[in-house]
């Protein structure tokens, strides 16, 4: 069992020094607008992922009177106290850290303390493009499949190798050719990989939306980036010209896709705000139950103000599933009662925070 028991943030926009102890079930943080509540949320997933889900870059994240912005955190993991540390300068350095130690990449956090966010740019799983869905299974995949991870890196090595080829003024068609066979060994293996974990997890949302809501029947189908009733290397070939002329590689898949429909029609295009709202929501719980079927250990769940993303009777839904699975979750809202009455009774652990100024206060 892992769950964070603790959490610093300190020069992270607002929330210029905070530090409280966590419960291991429920979290919730409520206060006005701007009191600082998102910002929470962020500092949990910049010590989880290494960067922010509301700025490409951290540097607007520091604090406007500081110089770097520093988020710690302790995690119990089988009753085992591992220490979690990101800290960022305005002179963009970085600096990962565990137990003292430091670590070269965000993957070592991500391993550590995965998590999920439900938030309003969720919505980009439905409406967005092709990235954020190849990004939702990567997610999984990356999770549960260590083998997985060699082969995206490597795949994404070969195709940036490619593409910088297909960039030049002289193209040397041998070394393009011997490129092909290493970007088709390599794409073959994701596109495998990515419908083998999809099989599972559609099967997984399906239950999820069973149990919120009746919306009807969703058809979720993965497109690998190519006609896989061809072969990759013959389409390569084929478009060898066009690549060329594009200075960019048009097929595999770096351009997969899962469409996801509704009664045959493109999802975003039935679905009210609200029903998509229930659909994302659905689609990223059934990823976390999917995690824990495959490695039998939770991920932490973000949900930035919740009573405005669903109504009442869907968030009790949803508060149900996440109680069930057992999973540590941080729930924002404006209004400490929207919080708690989305929530099981039976969470006697759960921990209610207030967000004032930038100040955190259980």
């Amino acid at each position: 069992i892992m769950y964070l028991k603790k959490i610093g943030i300190h020069g992270l926009r607002n929330l210029t020094s905070n530090e409280v102890s966590l419960s291991p079930t429920s979290n919730f943080f409520f206060g006005e607008n701007g009191s600082g509540k998102t910002s929470v949320l962020e500092g949990l997933y910049v010590l989880g992922r290494g960067r922010s889900f509301r700025s490409r870059t951290l540097d607007p994240v520091i604090n406007e009177n500081e110089e770097s912005c520093t988020v710690f955190g302790l995690i119990d993991k089988n009753n085992i106290n591992i220490s979690l540390g990101v800290t960022r300068t305005r002179n963009n350095d970085f600096k990962f850290k565990m137990n003292g130690q430091k670590v070269n990449n965000s993957s070592s956090l991500a391993d550590t303390m995965p998590l999920l966010l439900i938030n309003s740019d969720s919505f980009k799983l439905l409406d967005g493009g092709p990235q954020f869905r190849r990004q939702y299974l990567d997610w999984g995949l990356f999770h549960v499949e260590r083998s997985y991870r060699k082969s995206l890196k490597n795949f994404k090595r070969t195709l940036k190798q490619r593409n910088s080829l297909l960039r030049c003024d002289r193209i040397n068609i041998d070394l393009l050719n011997s490129w092909n066979t290493e970007f088709v060994s390599l794409a073959e293996a994701i596109d495998e990989y990515r419908k083998i974990y999809l099989v599972g997890l559609v099967e997984k949302i399906k239950w999820v939306l069973s149990e919120i809501t009746d919306l009807g029947n969703f058809e979720f189908k993965y497109y690998s980036g190519w006609d896989t009733d061809k072969k990759l290397l013959e389409i390569l070939e084929k478009n060898q010209q066009r690549d060329i002329n594009m200075r960019v590689t048009t097929y595999g898949p770096q351009r997969s896709d899962l469409r996801i429909s509704l009664d045959a029609k493109p999802a975003n295009e039935v679905l009210s705000r609200g029903q998509s709202k229930i659909l994302v929501a659905a689609m990223q719980i059934a990823q976390g139950y999917l995690y824990y079927e495959k490695t039998a250990e939770k991920c932490l769940y973000l949900i930035d103000d919740l009573p405005s993303e669903l109504d009442l009777f869907h968030r009790k839904k949803v508060g149900k599933l996440l109680w069930d699975l057992g999973a540590q979750t941080f729930v924002t809202g404006v209004l400490k009662e929207d919080l708690l009455n989305s929530w099981p009774k039976e969470d006697l652990n759960m921990k209610m925070f207030h967000v004032e100024h930038g100040k955190i206060t259980q």
